[in-house]
């Protein structure tokens, strides 16, 4: 806040260039409440222009070695005062004289002598048309920023969109016939006499269980596994899952850390936020060494939000890898059979409940991921 007050009360700068000192110190005595700088030849202001930034530039036409309009030219040339507003102050009073001035990019035109009021006044008045012209400029470049980012997850929301309903419609082809197989992939293993094969005919079932489980994540990332949206319980949930999952972390050697506080309820469907909670927790894990690890679970309020944040010391993330961590069928567990789909159902439900998801991380050291949900408004 200070940076932006002393930013507001800056002095503004003038360049004054003229090659008769005497119009200098005139145009000077009538702007003492603005910083200037000075230059009696093209070169000097050039140089003086680009090196200080001046918020506007006084420009005499005639000049010995390079004459006003040509100047000017060359400071609209330069991607560096190509913005910095000049005005004409000079001897010569024609149309003519006025009409090439603004077309070589002058804002103003003001003929000698000189009214010191009128001066300031015009200064003033173009100064001001300058600084709402600089604000509306970065107002529309944060907002083409915002743009773009919206555009960006109108794009993920569209494939999620366009993957669920593909992919809605293949598990239930798929789903039958592999139930079938595995049906009869089982009564051969019971009957199965011979050790050997009857290895063999185990890890054909186990195969078709890991299919239909990747079936079901296809299925759930289509259609919501319910639609009924009430007050929920983060704490509870994560509570819950915690405690399903407990003998899984104690066989990986993993240490589970939280910090749960007093929140309030959100306006949630609960079986896909214990889906959201499940993924993050089971992402975590398999992040971690073989030989365990420690993962931390939070829970807070910000700003009317409920903010769920989840870290592990795993292997972390390469940076290439970022901007894919949210992609359906992106994964890092080639060699644990990942399907990549659990991050994506996450940013999808997230989204679906007005909320945001987002993730740090640092190769070696560990990821933290957050999701943000609106807090439910009390009655």
């Amino acid at each position: 806040m200070l940076q932006e007050e002393g930013a507001r009360e800056r002095r503004k700068s003038i360049l004054l260039v003229d090659d008769l000192v005497t119009n200098i110190k005139l145009l000077a005595r009538y702007l003492q409440e603005y910083k200037l700088y000075f230059a009696l030849d093209g070169d000097t202001a050039l140089a003086v222009a680009e090196e200080n930034q001046p918020d506007m530039i006084l420009l005499d036409v005639m000049m010995p070695d390079i004459d006003g309009y040509e100047l000017c030219r060359l400071f609209k040339e330069n991607p560096r005062t190509k913005k910095i507003p000049v005005i004409f102050v000079t001897a010569k009073n024609n149309q003519d004289d006025e009409e090439l001035g603004l077309q070589v990019g002058a804002i103003d035109f003001i003929t000698k002598p000189v009214n010191g009021a009128i001066l300031r006044a015009r200064i003033a008045n173009n100064l001001e048309l300058k600084e709402h012209r600089d604000n509306l400029a970065g107002l529309l470049a944060a907002k083409s920023k915002e743009l773009d980012g919206t555009y960006e997850q109108l794009l993920h929301a569209e494939k999620l969109s366009s993957l669920g309903k593909l992919s809605s419609s293949i598990s239930h082809e798929f789903a039958s016939p592999l139930f079938g197989m595995e049906q009869i992939l089982t009564t051969f293993h019971d009957e199965e006499p011979v050790a050997d094969k009857k290895h063999m005919l185990a890890v054909c079932i186990g195969e078709c269980q890991r299919l239909r489980e990747l079936i079901r994540s296809l299925h759930n990332l289509g259609r919501p596994t319910s639609s009924h949206m009430g007050p929920t319980d983060l704490n509870q949930i994560i509570s819950d899952v915690l405690h399903l999952c407990g003998k899984t972390f104690e066989k990986k050697n993993i240490l589970i850390e939280k910090n749960l506080q007093q929140i309030p309820l959100v306006q949630a469907i609960e079986d896909q936020m214990k889906q959201v909670v499940f993924n993050l927790i089971f992402n975590a894990c398999d992040a971690m060494a073989e030989g365990g690890g420690r993962f931390f679970i939070a829970t807070s309020v910000a700003k009317e939000q409920i903010v769920l944040t989840v870290t592990d010391n795993g292997c972390g993330i390469a940076p290439a890898d970022m901007q894919a961590v949210f992609a359906p069928f992106f994964t890092t567990k080639q060699q644990t059979g990942g399907t990549g789909l659990g991050l994506s159902i996450c940013y999808g439900i997230v989204t679906t409940h007005k909320g945001t998801i987002e993730v740090r991380s640092t190769p070696g050291v560990g990821s933290t991921f957050t999701v943000r949900i609106p807090a439910l408004e009390a009655k």
